[in-house]
This record gives C-alpha cells, structure tokens and sequence, in this order.
C-alpha cells in the first residue's frame, strides 16, 4: 500500500508537475490540487467498485481518463496562478476552485452512472404479477359462486 503510494505520487509530479511540497502544504493552490485528485481517486473507485459488480467499465474508465486529462490542465492552471501576486492570484484561485467543483461533480456522475448500471434491472416482473394477481382474482371469484351455490 505504501509502495502504491509513493509511485502514485511520482507519477502525479512527473504527470502534474505541481511542486512535491504541496501534498502538505497549506497554500490554496495545494488545497485545491489535493481536493481535486481527492475527488478522481472517489471516481475511480466507485468505477471499480460498479466492476466488482459485473459492470463492463471500459468506458467509464476512459471517461475518467479524460477528466484525468482535465485535472492535469488545471493543475498548470493552479501553479500558474499560485506564483502570480496576492490580489490577481485570489481572482484567479477563486475562478479555479468553480471549475475544480464542476470537475468533482462530473467525477462523482461518472461514479453514480457507473453504479447505476449495476443495478438489476427492475422491469419485465409487473406483466408476470398482473397475470398471476388475475388468476388468484379468478380463483376467488369462483370460489365465491361455489359458496353461492350452496354445498349442493
């Protein structure tokens, strides 16, 4: 796990190049980054978790890919503006921090839909209950006459 970890986040400064010391940081721009790549990783595992449950996730995959590809351009979006002077780089955080949101929303549709697709399928039953409600109604009604009728 720990292994899983550290290469994930090598991975993340090579793919990202948002500087190492953000994971800890305190600034907004490394608050936002991790509330992002927070937000990805909730995507794809509920993405894994709609494949634990017999989903074919191919393309749910690709479509986190993408928004992957979407988190890396805001990233250089976010280092940009963190290195711009106080009053423009407050401006342009806040701007970020709407599309980082729009961002989180769209990870966690990816993850309901994917989820979703897991569910049984409710349809087809209601044609089955009808037919079987009608012959116990059947039932009862001519069980009704015979009584009508008297023991005979």
């Amino acid at each position: 796990m720990a292994f899983s970890r550290l290469a994930r986040r090598s991975r993340r400064r090579r793919d990202g190049g948002v500087p190492r010391w953000w994971e800890t940081s305190q600034s907004v721009a490394a608050d936002l980054h991790r509330r992002m790549h927070r937000s990805l990783a909730g995507a794809r595992r509920t993405v894994a978790d709609a494949q634990r449950c017999g989903v074919p996730t191919q393309h749910y995959d690709r479509l986190c890919d993408e928004l992957d590809e979407a988190a890396r351009a805001i990233d250089a979006q976010l280092l940009q503006a963190s290195q711009l002077p106080m009053g423009v780089r407050h401006r342009a955080l806040h701007d970020l921090r709407y599309r980082i949101a729009d961002l989180e929303r769209t990870g966690g549709r990816i993850g309901r839909t994917a989820l979703e697709a897991a569910a049984p399928a409710t349809g087809g039953v209601e044609a089955s209950l009808r037919h079987i409600n009608e012959r116990l109604d059947q039932h009862l009604e001519a069980r009704a006459e015979l009584r009508q009728l008297g023991p005979g």
